[in-house]
């Protein structure tokens, strides 16, 4: 029974993060993009969550929710042409957020591993580019990207620190936490 318990806890607080998620997204497409330079660079508000994510769910709950959140966020906003670059994006700095994670706090830091996943998810988008457009030039807005990626990677990381210490403190999630990923 506690076992049943725990499944379920974890698969509505995967819901809970995948709605929050949703929101973040929708709330960060309907005002004009921060970087005037970099039409469509976003500070990927929608990272937050899946920080807080990797650090207390299991890996394939992680997974289970990139992939709904991508998906109902594309139909709840019309962004189905951007699907495959969100979805790129997302799942490469994902996994690669999920290989540095154990090295966090004795090698890297939170905002260490957040850093590494926004460039990885700007890296992500241009590999789509770049293959659908036939192009290598594209290549050429990596230096720029980088820069934002690393902008708002730490901005992400230093607030899903902060939030990770209040969901730390929720006692329905402490089971969650003890799952052993």
């Amino acid at each position: 029974m506690t076992e049943t318990n725990n499944y379920l806890r974890t698969y509505v607080f995967t819901g809970i993060l995948c709605s929050q998620g949703i929101i973040l997204s929708v709330v960060e497409q309907m005002f004009p993009s921060p970087f005037f330079f970099a039409p469509g660079a976003r500070l990927g508000l929608t990272n937050i969550i899946t920080m807080i994510a990797l650090m207390i769910l299991p890996f394939n709950n992680c997974v289970l929710l990139t992939f709904l959140r991508l998906v109902l966020t594309a139909l709840m906003t019309g962004g189905t042409s951007t699907f495959l670059f969100a979805a790129a994006g997302s799942f490469l700095s994902l996994f690669l957020m999920k290989l540095f994670l154990p090295l966090v706090p004795r090698f890297i830091s939170i905002m260490g591993v957040s850093i590494l996943g926004g460039v990885c998810h700007n890296f992500g988008q241009l590999l789509i580019a770049v293959l659908l457009a036939h192009s290598k030039y594209i290549l050429l807005y990596l230096p720029l990207l980088t820069v934002f990626g690393i902008l708002s990677g730490t901005i992400v990381g230093l607030v899903s620190s902060y939030l990770l210490h209040y969901v730390d403190a929720l006692s329905f999630i402490k089971g969650i936490i003890n799952k052993g990923n």
